[in-house]
């Protein structure tokens, strides 16, 4: 395979002549002229960049503001340089200090910044303050390898309009994505045959995850086949001493870095499972059982868009230039093995490695194609405005434009949310402890100790069956019912009673949970899906007058297993902003727990069309034997339409519902306990 083609800098041999000679002045102008071009191309470009990074950190920060983002990554990144730059290395969002869950060295180099402007979105801008300046040096390189202007401001604009990049920039914050324009970095250093810069970059991108030595492995014994006419002291320079630093960088990450720093918590090599059971067995099955190989594929490639979202928007030119698809493979291979689906998929940053390898593939496809003499030169020079087409084609078939202009009209339309489920965490103060849900993991990350929700939830450690063994006591509990990241039964975090592979019965969530809380007494806010509940540091019954009274002779208002409630009613017949409305509910429990109703709350005209279905969440997850009382405002009811509704309570097994909607489309057994109950009428105001 033929190596990269040199830089055009030989032109500049024709520059240093004699400005004596008649034809000097014309040279100036004709290099004159074409400095201009290049400094056009580059405004085009530089407005581009700008452009990107303005709109993807506008929408990763109005995502991050609304409690939109779906795990837990950037609060793990906040905390761990937060307790870095406070001389502590553990993370207790993930229970494995920083660099024990991945080996990403890189991220050390925030704690500076981080130092000084300590805000969660600081992580993000610098992330997206280096993709974007991904068109700049692919505009160096285009040039570089013998492109016009035109064509090399074409092709570098295509690194941002390909859909693969903004769902990178706003798919929240992650090391591996400062990959993409480290990798070009690299490969520009290549072309200009800077051996030092070529070696920074080539660190950079060893630096910001372990899994990149295989990729770098790989491009090192490619590109010393391509250009082994260079000679060994050259390659040995380029290819073969950083090769050997990438294995030596390889072989620490997987046998003394990650066993020190994740002793089984976290267990990536489960992701392929289905393959083996091991690294080792893994390997086997590749040769012996090579149909594993191939079914894993079938249903990445046939289910997923990863490889399709890359290929298509560069009109499948990189399969032109087979050497950047076998540089690539580590990482396509990685994800495409993995039986979770959301690597097979562009919407997330695991592109990051294989942008840059596409792109100069591609450009490098167009370059060549100038010097086939059976392809006319208008379609080489159309081939760069096909690639903006194929681009624009890409967005509108997978690309991010649909979510980011969701995400802006959902910011224009959710302040009021956003302010009250920040005056709702407001309640916590910076040094306590605290469970959250994944969606408000980074906004409460500055602090020493925090968990999140779905591991409770969930039972089990990361891509592990080992059972999770959650904090003791904290002093806060937040839990927003409407979190659709958290409560999720499609990845597994919400869940009924279950059985593992193994063979071990799971508890359901709502067990989990209850079981979690019962370790101490709690007082509870309840406002609309969001329930807040503050430890009392004592085990006693939050309602002290009400144990003597005759709840077992009352009839109630229905009663499963150990549960019973025995009444259910709301305060006042009007609401407005300044009266919301509220349903108190008083319990009582009697033994072992094992019915965790639901609470939803119907509001209808007439009694027939429903108008809003308002999210309570589970009734006193905190309780165990005695009377309890529930205290619940719904704010959110002021702000329907003025008029009358008619009120019902609904109380549903909400692990066995999700988990049925999410299995079956919504069929199987009834999970409505007991029918609905009549709450009577309710006036809204304004």
């Amino acid at each position: 395979m033929p190596p990269l083609p040199p830089p055009i800098l030989s032109h500049d041999s024709k520059c240093k002549r004699d400005p004596s000679k008649p034809d000097v002045r014309g040279s100036f102008e004709v290099i004159t002229a074409e400095r201009q071009r290049i400094e056009h191309g580059k405004v085009i470009v530089t407005a581009l960049a700008g452009l990107f990074f303005l709109v993807c950190t506008w929408t990763s920060y109005a995502r991050w503001a609304n409690f939109q983002y779906r795990s837990f990554d950037l609060a793990y990144y906040v905390q761990a340089i937060w307790q870095l730059i406070h001389g502590r290395l553990d993370v207790s969002i993930e229970n494995v200090p920083l660099l024990g869950n991945h080996v990403e060295p890189i991220v050390l180099l925030f704690a500076p910044l981080f130092a000084v402007f300590r805000h969660p979105m600081l992580f993000v801008a610098v992330q997206n303050t280096a993709l974007a300046t991904m068109p700049l040096v692919g505009y160096n390189i285009a040039k570089r390898l013998g492109l016009d202007g035109k064509r090399a401001c074409l092709l570098s604009a295509a690194l941002l309009l390909a859909p693969a990049a903004g769902y990178i920039a706003i798919h929240e914050f992650h090391p591996e994505a400062l990959v993409a324009p480290f990798l070009l970095l690299m490969l520009q250093a290549r072309v200009a045959k800077s051996i030092s810069r070529h070696w920074l970059w080539f660190v950079a991108v060893l630096a910001c995850k372990e899994n990149m030595t295989p990729l770098l492995i790989v491009y090192c014994a490619i590109q010393c086949l391509a250009e082994r006419n260079r000679g060994l002291v050259e390659l040995r320079r380029w290819y073969l001493w950083p090769m050997s630093v990438a294995l030596i960088w390889f072989l620490l990450c997987a046998y003394v870095i990650t066993p020190a720093l994740n002793s089984g918590n976290i267990d990536y090599v489960a992701l392929y499972d289905q393959l083996g059971t091991s690294p080792r067995n893994i390997l086997i099955n590749a040769i012996v059982r090579p149909q594993l190989i191939g079914r894993a594929l079938l249903q990445s490639l046939t289910h997923g868009n990863l490889v399709w979202g890359l290929l298509f928007p560069f009109l499948f030119l990189p399969l032109l230039r087979p050497r950047w698809i076998v540089i690539a493979a580590p990482i396509l291979l990685q994800h495409l093995l993995s039986w979770r689906s959301s690597e097979w998929m562009i919407y997330f940053h695991y592109a990051a490695p294989l942008l840059p390898l596409f792109w100069i593939a591609s450009v490098e496809a167009i370059a060549a194609s100038d010097q086939w003499k059976r392809v006319p030169s208008f379609v080489s020079r159309a081939t760069a405005w096909l690639v903006i087409v194929g681009c624009v084609a890409a967005q509108i078939w997978v690309g991010p434009l649909g979510r980011i202009v969701t995400t802006t009209a959902d910011w224009f339309g959710a302040g009021q949310e956003r302010a009250r489920k920040n005056a709702f965490i407001a309640q916590i103060p910076p040094a306590s402890s605290v469970v959250a849900p994944l969606s408000y993991l980074s906004h409460l990350a500055m602090r020493e100790k925090l968990y999140s929700l779905h591991y409770i939830l969930k039972g089990l450690k990361t891509l592990s069956r080992s059972s999770y063994e959650p904090p003791s006591s904290t002093d806060f509990v937040l839990i927003d019912y409407r979190d659709a990241a958290t409560f999720d039964p499609g990845a597994g975090f919400y869940h009924p009673t279950m059985k593992t592979v193994d063979s071990r019965i799971i508890p359901s969530s709502d067990r989990l949970l209850h079981d979690f809380l019962k370790k101490a007494a709690w007082t509870a806010d309840e406002q609309d899906e969001l329930t807040l509940l503050r430890n009392l540091r004592s085990r006693k019954a939050p309602v002290t007058d009400e144990q003597s009274s005759p709840a077992d002779d009352e009839p109630g208002v229905f009663s499963i297993g150990a549960t019973r409630l025995l009444s259910i009613g709301t305060t006042g017949g009007v609401v407005s902003r300044s009266r919301p409305l509220e349903v108190h509910l008083r319990w009582k429990f009697q033994g072992q727990r094992d019915v965790f109703p639901w609470m939803l709350l119907k509001l209808s005209r007439d009694e027939k069309a429903t108008v809003a279905l308002l999210v309570k969440g589970l009734c006193a997850p905190e309780a165990i034997d005695g009377i309890y009382t529930e205290n619940w405002r719904v704010v959110t009811a002021e702000r329907l339409l003025p008029g009358d509704y008619f009120l019902e309570a609904l109380f549903v097994d909400n692990s066995k519902r999700a988990w049925f909607e999410t299995r079956s489309g919504g069929g199987g057994e009834s999970t409505l306990l007991p029918p609905p109950i009549s709450l009577g009428h309710v006036k809204v105001e304004r």
